[in-house]
């Protein structure tokens, strides 16, 4: 399970956005509550707020529910749910009341899988264990205590469980019962905003400032369900409802349309899906439209091509486990139903039944989620026909593959800053105030490759010591990538102080697509600003340039290209790590990387001498070292040019030389059985623009990049 203590600071407020805006052109559908919120009406749809169940679904969708849980394509996610429904039940002393892990457990897997079960089968036991749940919560004073009491993690699961058991139940709970859980729900909506949002909890705020963090999406699943699945329409509810309407078109204004998530991979899944769930209730009641927005439409396209092609793993980077789906993905049920896309239904679809075991736990969500209706469409896509090409631009993320098997070839390149350029537009808009990038790496103008079921070109996973020198990029006077005014190598990573803006951190200068070929650029100058480290008494000026061309000609080789520059001579240190990395020919740069039953050969040259050494890697997974082989090549000098060809097909000898033009210019060739290429190769004219660059195989044109191709 996902689990990590950050650091954060203080609440912001907001306003809604677009794709928050309730559907006041229904009036009959959407009436305006006298709910205020400084002076604005809190809309809410009546027909919606008229009775129970009405976050999730209405009375009228309970008969279907059932008869698709009976149904073939129900019957595998009502199996799971049978499965895991015998430890549904209340047991022992509760554990989450200082254990957020715990709070998972009981309160979104244990009570929604029982409730659930009673909804679809209307089996009076599972009435009374859910009924038994309902009583030991409304019997607890709170539900977290600690630092962040009733406003933590596990408080945000709790409040989740329980609002879903209370609207699913409400009509066969007794009356009184019903009433006490009901103002049980509103007093721990409180607790959660006024302690946690409103910073009124002691202790250390590390997730209210801004709107992007995992953390805060969990207290916002339990704050939504609990007021919209308690709300009476009692004007002393108001403020509550009111305050949480707010919560949620603050959050929504600041999504990244592309649908990413700078946390990484694991915590796109980990936070949406009590993203969703939030939402969807508040698209119901509140009549909002946020799961039609952009990010949600592309946040199925960033889960399913962060996956490695055999859909096992996934690229990481951020902190990352072992990585691939898991149960909390069943939130792309409902975001790929409601944007029609059956090629997310077929890679959870496989998923699930690959390994059910990892699904169990949540199968209560398919159960309301799953759209039957989109697996039958003639146009269900087949998981050879998936995208092999994709760009997130947030992140300055690229992911490219020759197909969605498991002996394909597949890369990572990621020039990106901390958070992501929507975040960093947010703080930048609200006085460069702290925000949570805890679980970024200093991973810009990297990469990674992926070749025949394994990682050839490696980097570190959920790190506990985040540092350049864990990924494929580049050293300065041994020094790695930083934000300003922060040193690296911390547990987490830290904003950058003062009035910076963190975009110019790193970020794309060039996509472009051409047939077989991809060329996609990233400038990463803003993470070498000068620094200085007392303790290993180093220093290193700003960094001019560190530009990175990464090409993809599939079938045939990548070749990268890195132009590098510095005011004074600086000692440079470009960086290639593997599980396994041998010297075939020190003198001519030649190199093996392997991995897990696979291997390529790597040629590097460049226009100024350097040296090289393969040693020992320092990349970590939570404290433990990976073990990775680590290749260093090193050269002092101011400007550095640097043409790296990686055989990863297997073609056999192929090689890359680099005539230097000039300081600005220069030609590449790629010669190997079947190669023949050249490409002309022209500085960028600034730190924004594209470098020019022209492929040709035999006269022919393969791609052409300059400034109209900028992918800023």
């Amino acid at each position: 399970m996902l689990l990590a203590t950050c650091f954060l600071f203080a609440m912001v407020s907001g306003s809604p956005r677009v794709w928050g805006e309730p559907l006041a052109k229904d009036g009959a559908r959407v009436a305006a509550d006298n709910a205020t919120h400084g002076g604005r009406a809190v809309p809410l749809v009546e027909s919606v707020m008229a009775g129970h169940p009405r976050l999730l679904f209405g009375p009228r969708d309970v008969e279907g529910l059932r008869a698709f849980a009976r149904g073939p394509q129900g019957k595998p996610f009502m199996d799971l749910l049978l499965d895991y429904l015998p430890s549904s039940r209340v047991a022992g002393k509760p554990a989450f009341l200082t254990d957020a892990t715990d709070g998972q457990r009981q309160g979104y897997w244990r009570l929604p899988t029982v409730a659930m079960h009673y909804v679809l089968t209307g089996d009076k036991v599972s009435l009374e264990r859910a009924t038994a749940f309902l009583e030991m919560l409304l019997a607890l004073e709170h539900w977290e205590t600690g630092a962040e009491r009733d406003s933590g993690m596990s408080a945000g699961n709790i409040m989740v469980g329980a609002a879903l058991a209370y609207d699913w139940l409400h009509d066969d709970l007794d009356p009184g019962l019903r009433e006490k859980f009901r103002q049980k729900l509103l007093r721990q909506a409180r607790a959660m905003y006024e302690g946690g949002h409103l910073m009124k909890n002691a202790g250390t705020h590390y997730w209210q400032n801004d709107p992007a963090n995992n953390h805060r999406w969990h207290r916002n699943a339990g704050l939504t369900l609990a007021v919209l699945a308690a709300y009476s329409g009692d004007p002393s509810e108001r403020e509550i409802l009111a305050s949480t309407y707010d919560e949620l078109a603050f959050v929504a204004k600041w999504l990244p349309e592309d649908g990413s998530n700078h946390e990484g991979p694991g915590y796109a899944i980990f936070g949406n899906s009590h993203l969703v769930l939030a939402m969807q209730a508040a698209d119901r009641c509140f009549g909002s439209e946020y799961l039609q927005g952009p990010f949600f439409k592309n946040t199925g396209r960033f889960v399913t091509q962060t996956l490695t092609p055999d859909r096992q793993g996934v690229f990481h980077f951020g902190d990352s486990g072992a990585g691939g789906l898991s149960s909390y993905a069943f939130f792309l049920y409902k975001t790929a139903a409601i944007h029609q896309q059956p090629d997310v239904y077929a890679i959870l679809d496989e998923a699930v039944a690959r390994n059910a075991k990892e699904f169990v736990v949540t199968a209560w969500m398919p159960l309301i989620w799953y759209d039957p209706r989109l697996v039958k469409a003639p146009a269900k896509a087949s998981l050879r026909d998936l995208p092999t090409r994709a760009l997130f631009d947030d992140l300055g993320l690229a992911l490219v593959r020759d197909g969605w098997t498991q002996d394909s070839v597949a890369a990572m390149f990621k020039c990106g800053s901390f958070g992501g350029k929507s975040l960093n537009d947010y703080r930048n808009a609200h006085g460069f105030k702290y925000i949570n990038v805890a679980h970024d790496d200093p991973d810009a103008n990297s990469l990674t490759l992926w070749k025949n079921g394994g990682f050839l070109a490696e980097t570190d996973r959920y790190s506990k010591r985040k540092q350049s020198s864990h990924h494929n990029t580049i050293l300065i006077n041994g020094m790695g990538q930083m934000a300003a005014g922060r040193p690296e190598g911390g547990v987490w990573s830290q904003p950058a102080k003062g009035r910076v803006d963190m975009n110019a951190m790193g970020y794309i200068t060039a996509y472009k697509e051409a047939g077989d070929v991809v060329v996609v650029e990233g400038e990463a100058l803003g993470s070498y600003l000068a620094a200085s480290d007392p303790k290993r008494k180093i220093s290193r000026p700003d960094l001019s340039r560190f530009r990175r061309t990464f090409i993809w000609v599939e079938g045939r080789y990548v070749l990268v290209l890195d132009d590098i520059r510095a005011p004074q001579p600086v000692e440079i240190t470009w960086m290639m790590q593997a599980p396994k990395l041998d010297v075939i020919n020190a003198k001519a740069q030649t190199y093996r990387l392997t991995g897990s039953g696979t291997s390529c050969a790597l040629m590097v040259v460049g226009d100024k001498p350097m040296t090289g050494e393969v040693v020992a890697g320092d990349a970590d997974h939570r404290g433990e070292n990976l073990d990775w082989r680590q290749l260093r090549l090193n050269a002092r000098t101011a400007t550095m040019r640097f043409a790296s060809v990686f055989d990863l097909w297997n073609r056999g000898e192929v090689s890359v030389v680099l005539d230097a033009t000039d300081g600005e210019r220069a030609r590449v060739r790629v010669i190997g059985p079947g190669i023949d290429d050249t490409w002309q190769w022209q500085a960028a004219a600034n730190g924004q623009s594209a470098s020019k660059l022209v492929g040709r195989r035999e006269g022919t044109m393969l791609i052409a990049i300059d400034s109209t191709d900028a992918g800023r």
